[in-house]
């Protein structure tokens, strides 16, 4: 009974090393089963935030990209209050808003005069392309509805017959509808643009004019070292911010600089014309390169040959490509210490949640998310996986505020 008892003992940890180690192989099993499941069960829990929180973020997209942009605004020309406050006398202090606010006002109407003036001088040159423009639409409108027949023909041939073709054709309907459905679009699209840029406007000056209080609030309640380290991480997401236009505004000159070098090769009119859209629209991302690309290439169908577009076509799509592909995420994530993969990831996610002004907003988002991420303990890992440094240390240096 003995052996017995001294053999189970000895399978189940008795004192022998080897039979121990055995019989504590059993323990640590279930022991990590319990602990895989728990990772698990967090694992599975932190996808499911994030796929609500993508919910949350594109079902509210007309109050958070309003929102995000005065934040944006704000914090890239609050260092203009505060020099001017510094300058001025206390009972004055005022002046720095207002100088803020004069200066987001001076940049909106820098831009959009400018846009104004390229659409004057195209209108001013489009009499003498207004002919050729419109055999290339007939050309293109008759393109479309043969193969709209074809299609139509292929499915079973519903409305293929005479009667379609009449129906379609009565009072030149067809070639007036898509100009109508496209001029409705580009107005309602304006329409929210301004709402948008004048909701944007008030926003920021509510925060530039609400920040002291803001501050005691959080000093209030959730103490002075926090309170350090919220405004920590706001000025250098600001100081990021403020790289990021001028990385823009460089990657802007160079486009346009292509555009003018490449469209010259072919003799295209209004190069220059051409050359500074490319540089206003730079700021717009994946929209205004289409645009602005799309632009002089069908000036080109209009008055030269399907070749010379064809080849203007190939070298402006290379030119967005290497720009918007290659260089832009390249620059912009060595000046904002972020991964320039993470860049491209940020341009795709931000695209699909908020569309263009997701677009225009991924670098910053990406920048506010990281070092947002860097001053949480547990969160930490992500920031540095975001970043394009190996270490935390790196990722403070390039981001500490100055």
């Amino acid at each position: 009974m003995r052996s017995e008892a001294a053999e189970a003992a000895g399978v189940d940890g008795g004192t022998d090393g080897g039979r121990w180690d055995d019989g504590r192989e059993p323990g640590r099993g279930r022991g990590g089963a319990r602990v895989d499941r728990v990772n698990l069960a967090l694992w599975l829990l932190g996808v499911l935030a994030a796929a609500a929180s993508l919910w949350v973020l594109q079902a509210a997209a007309s109050i958070l990209i309003p929102l995000v942009s005065a934040f944006f605004v704000a914090i890239a020309v609050a260092p203009v209050g505060r020099w001017v406050r510094g300058r001025v006398p206390r009972r004055l202090s005022w002046l720095g808003l207002t100088a803020s606010m004069l200066l987001i006002l001076v940049i909106l109407a820098a831009f959009f005069g400018s846009m104004a003036l390229v659409a004057q001088r195209v209108a001013e040159d489009f009499p003498q392309y207004a002919e050729a423009l419109g055999k290339l639409w007939a050309k293109a409108n008759h393109w479309i509805q043969g193969a709209k027949a074809d299609l139509t023909a292929a499915q079973g041939g519903q409305g293929a017959g005479p009667g379609a073709g009449q129906g379609a054709g009565q009072g030149g309907a067809v070639p007036v509808d898509p100009i109508t459905g496209f001029a409705k679009t580009a107005l309602s699209s304006a329409g929210q643009t301004v709402s948008t840029l004048v909701l944007t406007v008030f926003l920021s000056l509510l925060m530039q004019l609400e920040a002291p209080v803001w501050r005691e609030k959080i000093v209030m309640t959730l103490g002075r070292e926090r309170c350090r380290m919220a405004v920590e991480a706001v000025t250098a997401i600001a100081q990021q911010f403020r790289r990021y236009l001028v990385v823009s505004s460089v990657l802007g000159l160079i486009t346009g600089a292509l555009y003018i070098g490449w469209l010259s090769l072919f003799g295209v009119d209004l190069v220059l014309l051409w050359g500074f859209l490319a540089f206003l629209l730079n700021y717009v991302p994946v929209v205004g390169s289409v645009v602005a690309g799309a632009l002089p290439v069908l000036l080109v169908v209009a008055t030269q040959d399907a070749g010379t577009a064809m080849a203007v076509a190939a070298g402006l799509l290379v030119i967005e490509q290497v720009m918007g592909n290659f260089v832009a995420p390249h620059m912009q994530g060595k000046q904002l210490a972020i991964s320039p993969l993470v860049v491209m990831i940020a341009l795709l996610l931000w695209s699909w949640l908020w569309g263009a002004a997701g677009a225009l907003l991924a670098a910053p988002m990406a920048v506010l998310i990281a070092i947002t991420l860097n001053h949480a303990d547990a969160l930490r890992p992500f920031a540095i996986f975001m970043s394009d440094k190996s270490d935390r240390e790196r990722f403070d240096a390039h981001t500490h505020p100055e």
